[in-house]
Parts: structure tokens; C-alpha cells; sequence
């Protein structure tokens, strides 16, 4: 526990030798970044979320326990749907990992300094995921964070530049992870998660309501799933045959920066495979039109 406590401390102080933004929700995960980065710089807290959501009214009542500033970004559920699309176009990401990353996004677009903090890794790392309790499942800790870390420069990295941001993640910091791997997996994962980093959080400072909270996941705590899915309710596919797999490929390069969001596609040889979304049968017809003059234009330039 010494070991996990000072890691944590230095990790966050590393990251905050100049002011900082931090994606604030009210978490453990968050509410312990909030508390021991206030002691190095200035820090920022965003919070955001649709209209009456789980996460603006727990960063606001943590903020306050915390006795630190926070701005609370509102964000009407068709705005937060068009944010989505902006971050689908914008970083090469599935469904639900727009979903997940889009309170990200948004506090990137709107931050004040140029290092954004987040407390990615803290679920994979020390077990806080309700599917590692499952009966039957067998989480493999260590794999689950190194895929993380694998994927931050394209994901948690590519959405922080775009806005011209830097991001830190301390919870993924070498000496974090060595601490927390000290502690076996069942002490990790049993209920109700991350037992080993609500005790720190507690040595540490973080007042006990704050380091017990229950787990809620971004996109259901921020409303971005709901509102996300709520525009792509009607769905259609298509099975588009091309002259070659170069014709194919093109027209999908071609076809995705105006249809982001709106239209998936994936190719196979010569095939090109697309999910057209949309909030009502009208609204799907249009898209479903946009994409298939798009995608015969493209056709007929590459051929």
C-alpha cells in the first residue's frame, strides 16, 4: 500500500509541472487525480454530460467535498450527437469507443491548458469493471492494461492533439502499474472494485464518500450513449460490388469524411460493406441518399 500511495503521488506530480485540465466526473478515479494534483498546479476540473446526468451532479457534489473549482459543461443530447459525429470523422474509433471517449473530447475542445488528464487505466489496472466478476471470468490484469497502453497513442493521444493537447494518464505510469501489480488479482477485482486504490485514495486524503463511490462508466454517467444512440435508432445496410478491391477502397477513403458518424464501412476484396444510422426513417433515407451519390461520384473518378 506504501508503495501504491507513493506511486500514485509522484505519478500525478510528474504530470503536473504546468497548470492542468482534468476530465472530471466525480469518481474515484478523477476525485483522487483532482485532490493530489491540486497540491503541484493549478487544475482545472470539466465535467460534462447531458441535462440532468449522473456524472454533472457527482463531479459537482465531489468538487465541492474537494473544496475546488469546476465547470460544468451542459450539453443538450443532439449536440452531444453531433459532437460524436465530429469524433468519429475526426479518430479512426468503433461505436462504442465514440461512445466511451466522447466526454473526453468534449473537455479536450473546451479546456484552458495545454495538458489534459484523465484517469484512463485505473478500471483495467486495478480491477474495477463489473465484467471481472462475472461468474466464470478470469481477468487477465496485466494484458487488459498493456492493451490500453497500446492503444492510447491512437485513441486517448490522437483525440488530446487534435485539440491541441497533450495528454497524461497517470494511473498508466510504469511505476503505478509495478505497485499495483503487487496486489493479486482477486484483491483487485473483488466486489466493488479497485479495493487496493479506494484504500489509497484514502491514506492518501480522499474523504471516504468520495473513495467508495460506486463505479459508473463515462458513457452512461455523461449520457453519451443515450444520446448518441438515440440519432442512429433506424438503421440500413448495403452491400456495394466494385471492379476491384482498389475501386472499393477508394470510394470508403472517399465516402468517410462526410459520412462519419452517420455511415460505417468496411471492405472486403472488391466489397464494399455499409451501415447507414440515423434517428427516423426520414432522416435514414437522406443519409442512405448523401452516401450513394457520394460513393458513385467517387466510383466514377477512380475508374
Amino acid at each position: 500500500m506504501e508503495r501504491l500511495t507513493e506511486a500514485l503521488t509522484l505519478a500525478v506530480a510528474d504530470a503536473c509541472r504546468e497548470p492542468v485540465t482534468l476530465a472530471f466526473s466525480g469518481g474515484i478515479d478523477s476525485a483522487l487525480l483532482a485532490l493530489l494534483a491540486a497540491r503541484h498546479s493549478p487544475v482545472e476540473l470539466v465535467a460534462v454530460g447531458t441535462p440532468g446526468c449522473h456524472d454533472l451532479g457527482a463531479a459537482e457534489s465531489a468538487a465541492a467535498r474537494l473544496s475546488l473549482n469546476i465547470r460544468l459543461r451542459e450539453t443538450e443530447p443532439r449536440a452531444m450527437a453531433t459532437a460524436g459525429r465530429e469524433l468519429a470523422a475526426a479518430i479512426p474509433l468503433s461505436p462504442p469507443e465514440v461512445e466511451f471517449l466522447l466526454p473526453l473530447w468534449l473537455v479536450a475542445r473546451d479546456a484552458t491548458h495545454a495538458t489534459l488528464l484523465c484517469g484512463q487505466g485505473a478500471d483495467e489496472l486495478l480491477g474495477g469493471y463489473a465484467r471481472y466478476r462475472r461468474d466464470g471470468a478470469e481477468p487477465d490484469l496485466a494484458t487488459e492494461g498493456a492493451g490500453l497502453r497500446d492503444r492510447l497513442p491512437a485513441r486517448e493521444a490522437a483525440l488530446a492533439a487534435h485539440h491541441g493537447r497533450a495528454i497524461a494518464c497517470p494511473y498508466l505510469d510504469a511505476r503505478v502499474i509495478a505497485a499495483a501489480g503487487a496486489f493479486s488479482v482477486a484483491e483487485r477485482t473483488a466486489a466493488p472494485g479497485k479495493g487496493p486504490l479506494r484504500d489509497a485514495a484514502e491514506a492518501l486524503g480522499l474523504p471516504p464518500e468520495l473513495a467508495r463511490r460506486p463505479k459508473k462508466a463515462a458513457q452512461y454517467g455523461s449520457g453519451s450513449q443515450k444520446a448518441l444512440r438515440a440519432v442512429r435508432r433506424q438503421r440500413l445496410t448495403l452491400t456495394l460490388d466494385f471492379a476491384s478491391p482498389e475501386v472499393a477502397h477508394a470510394v470508403a477513403a472517399a465516402t468517410q469524411p462526410d459520412n462519419a458518424g452517420w455511415v460505417t464501412v468496411r471492405v472486403e476484396g472488391a466489397t464494399l460493406h455499409a451501415e447507414v444510422a440515423a434517428a427516423t426513417v426520414g432522416s435514414l433515407r437522406e443519409a442512405t441518399d448523401d452516401f450513394l451519390a457520394c460513393a458513385a461520384l467517387a466510383a466514377d473518378v477512380v475508374e
